[in-house]
């Protein structure tokens, strides 16, 4: 009986050991996001830049809508429309992590993914937009403007897909 109380007991440690590891690293990314944008907005203005490299500016914009700026005229039915649906989404994720028996990509594809919706959505509930600062570009190309979380939310969706087919071309044997 002692015997397995102390498996029990290892068995929970180990767990929340493990919990608090995607805890952490989910807290790490979201603080990242957050003082960059609270630093670029503490120190630009609105369409201000400064110039890092000859492709890459930190450049100022307040973004209403969702990804590449698609329906910033949504207005404040709009933005709580927004916020409702990507907790709901952060919520499933949440939920994903604790419950299924993920691979080590893709916990880190689910983490990425759920740190940049919380960083978003963070933004959206407390100042009624997302603060995007980094723009890539090149000659007269300019990627769309983003920032930090957005940056977690793509990396995790590449991470996730990546995992995915190298899951399906293993179980077929290729």
């Amino acid at each position: 009986m002692t015997m397995l109380w102390e498996m029990g007991r290892l068995e929970f440690s180990l767990s929340h050991n493990f919990y608090m590891k995607k805890f952490f690293f989910l807290a790490s990314l979201v603080l990242i996001d957050q003082i960059s944008k609270y630093l670029v907005a503490k120190y630009f203005t609105i369409g201000e830049s400064l110039n890092l490299l000859p492709v890459l500016d930190i450049y100022l914009i307040l973004n209403t809508g969702i990804a590449f700026s698609l329906f910033d005229d949504g207005g404040t039915s709009g933005r709580w429309l927004l916020v409702i649906l990507v907790s709901l989404v952060c919520i499933y994720l949440i939920y994903i992590l604790i419950t299924e028996s993920l691979s080590q990509y893709e916990s880190i594809a689910m983490i990425l993914i759920l740190s940049g919706g919380i960083g978003n959505l963070i933004d959206r509930i407390f100042r009624g937009y997302v603060i995007d600062f980094i723009n890539f570009y090149y000659d007269n190309y300019s990627f769309y403007i983003f920032n930090f979380a957005d940056t977690f939310i793509t990396i995790g969706v590449i991470i996730y897909i990546f995992a995915m087919l190298n899951s399906k071309f293993r179980t077929n044997g290729n």
